[in-house]
């Protein structure tokens, strides 16, 4: 796997010349292809010189490939629960269990997207001194998500800064999503319309298109953004390292629970958190859990 997700440096700056798109299929985006596709990206502006945009659009790109990936995810979800996506009735009732229950059954989820094959695209290409950037999945948007969609536009462009936007979002359990307010910011500041930033239905595709022209004042615009993101990013709260090291050990197929719950008593609200949850009616279980390993 590793093997074919390397870069391949002499294909990209053949596309640059050519100006034919470059195109990544993924059926469930793993970390590794979100990796890949940021890689992509960075050697793409590299051979551009056009590092300044780096930092935005690989997080835009991030955020739109999840985006696809969880519509798909719900056409799966809504069809398993006997749910039309296309009624207003059922698309409401779906949408109240639909991120609780993603969440608990992601993986199972992920497995029948794929063998639906429900897809995501990722485009890549530079054409006419224009760097075009389209995220395509073949769920096709209904009316209910179109509408939210737009109202999520419309709400962005009530933010005047990074910082603002930034805060507010992640204070809002419904807010827009983070890099779509970054982006819509972005696009503002250098004096873009919303021409450059498009969502459209063809065929049975929804695509997501960005198109950023390469010029001088997009890349002084960019630069002061920038800057802005990087400070406010700094001045959020960071994640503990016990966090980080539990999270990098679950991503370890190989790690023993004994090692997690260790790590995890060392966080004695964590562990408060973990025995409370696994003594809860959802789990039922016969006897009560008295241990972190245990409770792991």
């Amino acid at each position: 796997m590793q093997q074919n997700m390397s870069i391949d440096i002499e294909k990209i700056r053949m596309s640059i010349r050519a100006g034919i798109p470059l195109t990544i299929t993924t059926y469930t985006l793993p970390h590794e292809m979100e990796i890949y596709i940021g890689s992509v990206l960075t050697a793409f502006l590299g051979e551009l010189n056009q590092e300044h945009m780096i930092q935005y659009l690989e997080y835009c790109v991030r955020e739109l490939m999840i985006n696809a990936k969880r519509a798909n995810t719900k056409r799966v979800y809504f069809e398993e629960r006997g749910l039309d996506i296309a009624n207003e009735s059922d698309y409401e009732t779906g949408m109240k269990t639909f991120k609780a229950d993603m969440f608990k059954n992601l993986n199972r989820y992920l497995v029948l997207q794929r063998k639906a094959g429900l897809y995501v695209k990722f485009l890549l290409q530079l054409k006419n001194s224009k760097i075009k950037i389209e995220i395509k999945n073949n769920s096709e948007l209904t009316y209910f998500e179109y509408k939210r969609i737009h109202d999520k536009l419309a709400r962005a462009q009530q933010y005047t800064s990074i910082d603002q936007a930034v805060h507010q979002v992640l204070d809002e359990t419904e807010g827009a999503g983070l890099g779509l307010v970054i982006l819509i910011l972005m696009l503002e500041k250098i004096g873009l319309t919303e021409e450059n930033f498009q969502t459209k239905c063809d065929g049975k595709e929804t695509i997501t298109s960005i198109l950023l022209p390469l010029n001088e004042i997009t890349q002084k615009e960019l630069d002061v953004i920038s800057r802005e993101f990087i400070k406010v990013i700094r001045d959020l709260p960071q994640i503990p390292d016990n966090i980080v090291q539990i999270s990098q050990q679950l991503d370890n197929p190989e790690v023993r629970m004994s090692d997690i719950a260790q790590q995890i008593s060392k966080d004695v609200t964590l562990t408060a958190e973990l025995l409370k949850f696994a003594n809860s009616p959802a789990l039922g279980l016969s006897s009560p859990c008295s241990s972190v390993i245990d409770a792991v």
